[in-house]
């Protein structure tokens, strides 16, 4: 089974997202991979319903990189209703995610894997920005991002679920199934491997 649309989109929306920056030009590359100042910081926006959107709200906390105190972007405190707009986008798209074959699911991830790949200094870069990591140790955490992806593409062989014959003709079984939405928070220091 093909991977679905939504996800495909989703994939390919994110793509693109990752390509540089002319606000994050460097002059010596496409995306700095040093703490230098950038002019013109752009404000995050957040993910929903497929696209990037600038947030609404009128508050922002700014994120400065810790090596040099240079102001990197705003991050947006959204408003209650799109915290709610985001938490129903979620809701929507489980059900068709929760259809989506496991095959399916493991092209994506093989997409993903790609992805991280094809942008890993890119990726480095906003690590270096937003943690004060030099690049080298900032290419080091999108390795463990990557090594944890790739591992991911397993999960086909992990989501079978057991068979046990607990005693003579009886069996326990166990499944695993998906549960629904879920928020995670990670760790500022790792949270690149930290995100899958």
């Amino acid at each position: 089974m093909a991977p679905t649309t939504a996800a495909s989109g989703r994939l390919a929306v994110a793509a693109k997202h990752l390509r540089p920056m002319s606000a994050l030009a460097s002059t010596a590359t496409s995306y700095p991979t040093t703490h230098e100042k950038i002019e013109t910081p752009e404000d995050t926006p957040y993910f929903i319903d497929n696209k990037f959107v600038p947030s609404k709200t009128k508050e922002f906390i700014e994120l400065h990189d810790p090596a040099t105190n240079n102001l990197v972007t705003r991050v947006p405190q959204m408003t209650d209703a799109e915290l709610e707009a985001a938490v129903q986008s979620a809701k929507k798209a489980f059900p068709a995610w929760r259809n989506t074959s496991i095959m399916a699911r493991q092209q994506i991830m093989f997409k993903f894997v790609n992805l991280i790949r094809e942008n890993w200094d890119r990726l480095a870069a906003s690590i270096t920005l937003e943690q004060g990591k030099t690049f080298a140790d900032a290419r080091g955490d999108v390795l463990r991002g990557l090594q944890v992806a790739e591992a991911a593409c397993g999960a086909p062989e992990f989501l079978k679920g057991e068979v046990l014959e607990v005693a003579k003709d009886m069996e326990t079984r166990s499944y695993k199934e998906p549960l629904g939405v879920v928020a995670a928070i990670c760790p500022f220091s790792m949270s690149f491997a930290s995100a899958f």
